[in-house]
């Protein structure tokens, strides 16, 4: 039943949110068992109130003293993972920075000569960037020179680094100078033995724990076609404390039994800092999203619901998976994880939303700006049970609300000013599966964490202020959101990767980043990018001929980051409704705040002030006194205000 399978950037202290229609009921029914399925759509028959202009009431970090972007590695083999993508990106404690992908230099879809592309900056300094490789990392090897994919790298030891593969198994490499001389390898990761099935293992992760980052930790799976319509998935967890002798096995969530047909291919990440090691397993549609913990090196694991799935259960026997007709159920489809300086586990992942309205595989899934969200979850916290960034408004039939959970969510589509002009059918909605995320419009998160617990993500997500691609789509970007270790409220990047002339038809998929970095609010991103939608490789994969992809590798840091808030006021973001508007006016504000409220009449004159201490939340503003007619309502608070147009009726 399981599937088979950035020029100019700013870091914001806030947004802005609108009022928008509520997702459509309708959509078309696809298989949950294939990867191709058909969407349902965001129907717009109400208005979307508008927005203070983000220029104008945003603190953006400078992109050329804070933010520097480099070419790391060329690719035509564009399917970098058939879900996650982790693990391609580490930061040593002297500052190095090394990135891996899945490489082809092939224009064609037979890419004989895929292999780990891999590049590597010294001591973090962009300048100090090797050259775009022309072969893969397997020719700089001691070994044979094999065709793999799946690359994933880690330091090791005192001043080395290991890269693991799969070619008929997995493979690894390991070199005592990181980003020097050759590779000693390939040497091979045992399959398990002993088994039910013959498996062989697939799609690697992999981490480095203990003081020397000495013990290694691989995450994998593997399918095993049992018949002609039967395929078992499995999990697998393997560990080696001397780079030669391997403890393989299922992975931790065998202990209750939950290693087998649940999680798939690329279902998984895995971080660790220290001695703490954290695996995140996330899949769509069945089960819970959980977290496995160890605290001393993979050892011993605890379980840690970090979402539980309320339609949990077998989809053709258990009517428990039953979604209701009227509220569709929400699921978690990429995921990342990081393990802060002291242990604690971050994970975050896009949602998407869908409805199984009947025993079998059949289902429908949502897409549009209203089913959007990146969820944040660490292990000080209970498990999330809503995954709802939009909210429906009681007091006006057919809007939705975005509900500025900066808490629990830590990305989404930003709210750029001509978001009153979102056309969902924009949003490309090809059969490459992957590519669509499951209908969220923002996908694919990057935790990063520093040394003093500061956080940031990178993820991609559309860009509608950018032009439409051949008229019809929205290209994609990559969006920043921070969230510093003191605070409990992330706060999201408005600005995109993308705004500068050398991006002007690129767009980006498979976001990375160094889990754990050495600098204080100084972090380490990459991703792919290519100028058509789509994928040359994958199921359902839409281009005939590959596109050269480009892996960017980007630094970002700022003085912001590092907590200038004794300088710089906190922005105050809100959002006011209804509109148009009777009695009263809500404005939801993203904290506690003394604000003044005044509204003007289109003859620029002040008719009303009130003053009012804001909570986090909704609070309302009576407008009883008001005749009707169009009003500019300004909210001032911290030192900063936002003008929105209102209609009194």
């Amino acid at each position: 039943m399981k599937k088979v399978l950035l020029l100019s950037l700013g870091l914001v202290m806030g947004f802005s949110a609108f009022a928008q229609n509520r997702v459509a009921k309708e959509a078309v029914s696809g298989k949950a068992t294939v990867s191709k399925v058909a969407v349902g759509n965001d129907i717009y028959t109400g208005s979307v109130i508008e927005n203070s202009s983000k220029s104008n009431n945003s603190v953006v970090v400078n992109r050329y003293s804070n933010f520097e972007e480099a070419v790391a590695v060329e690719t035509y083999y564009d399917l970098q993972s058939n879900g996650h993508v982790s693990n391609r990106m580490y930061q040593k404690s002297n500052g190095d920075v090394a990135v891996a992908v899945t490489m082809s230099r092939e224009a064609n879809t037979t890419a004989s000569d895929r292999g780990t592309g891999y590049n590597f900056i010294k001591n973090g300094n962009m300048s100090n960037i090797n050259d775009i490789p022309e072969v893969r990392e397997e020719a700089n090897a001691t070994g044979a020179d094999v065709r793999t994919g799946w690359p994933s790298i880690a330091p090791y030891g005192a001043e080395g680094e290991i890269l693991v593969n799969h070619s008929s198994g997995l493979n690894y490499w390991i070199r005592e100078k990181a980003g020097e001389g050759q590779w000693d390898g390939p040497y091979s990761i045992p399959n398990p033995t002993g088994l039910e099935y013959p498996f062989s293992l697939s799609w690697p992760r992999v981490t480095t724990s203990g003081p020397n980052n000495d013990i290694i930790h691989v995450v994998c799976a593997s399918q095993h076609q049992v018949s002609s319509d039967v395929m078992v998935n499995a999990q697998f967890y393997c560990r080696s404390t001397d780079g030669q002798n391997w403890e393989v096995g299922y992975s931790p969530l065998a202990e209750t039994n939950e290693h087998i047909d649940i999680y798939s291919a690329d279902d998984y990440s895995i971080a660790s800092n220290g001695d703490v090691v954290a695996i995140c397993y996330t899949t769509v549609f069945y089960a819970h999203a959980l977290v496995m913990k160890s605290t001393d090196n993979g050892q011993t694991w605890e379980r840690i619901v970090v979402w539980e799935n309320p339609y949990n259960g077998d989809w053709e026997t258990d009517t428990n998976t039953i979604t209701p007709e009227d509220n569709p159920a929400q699921t978690p489809v990429h995921s990342t994880v990081a393990v802060g300086p002291d242990g604690t586990v971050h994970v975050a992942f896009s949602v998407a939303t869908y409805a199984h309205t009947e025993l079998g595989t059949t289902f429908s899934y949502y897409y549009g700006r209203t089913v959007d969200g990146i969820a944040y979850w660490n292990d000080t916290r209970a498990a999330l049970t809503n995954l709802r960034l939009w909210q429906d408004d009681p007091e006006n039939e057919g809007y939705a609300l975005h509900s500025m959970d900066s808490v629990n969510f830590c990305g989404w589509l930003p709210f750029y000013s001509n978001i009153a002009d979102f056309n969902a059918d924009a949003i490309y909605k090809n059969d490459d599966y992957i590519y669509q995320f499951y209908g969220s419009c923002s996908g694919f998160p990057a935790l990063s964490v520093d040394p003093t617990g500061n956080l940031a993500l990178a993820y991609s997500s559309l860009d509608t202020e950018r032009e439409l691609y051949n008229g019809s789509n929205y290209y994609r970007s990559t969006i920043m959101s921070y969230k510093a270790a003191n605070e409990d409220a992330w706060h999201v990047a408005v600005e995109h990767v993308f705004e500068d002339f050398m991006h002007m038809v690129d767009e980006s998929m498979f976001v990375n980043a160094a889990p754990s970095v050495t600098r204080n609010n100084e972090f380490w991103f990459s991703y792919v990018s290519d100028n058509v939608p789509g994928l040359a490789w994958g199921s359902g994969a839409s281009q005939s001929v590959p596109e050269c992809n480009m892996t960017y590798i980007f630094k970002i840091s700022s003085e912001y980051l590092e907590g200038t808030e004794e300088i710089v006021a906190k922005d105050v973001v809100y959002n006011v409704y209804p509109n148009p508007a009777s009695e009263y006016i809500f404005v939801s504000s993203s904290m506690n705040a003394n604000a003044t409220v005044t509204f003007t009449n289109i003859a620029g004159q002040t008719v009303k002030v009130v003053n009012t201490n804001l909570t986090t939340g909704e609070n309302g503003v009576s407008i009883n006194d008001l005749n009707s007619g169009v009003y500019f309502c300004t909210v001032t608070a911290n030192g900063y205000s936002h003008t929105t147009k209102v209609v009194v009726k």
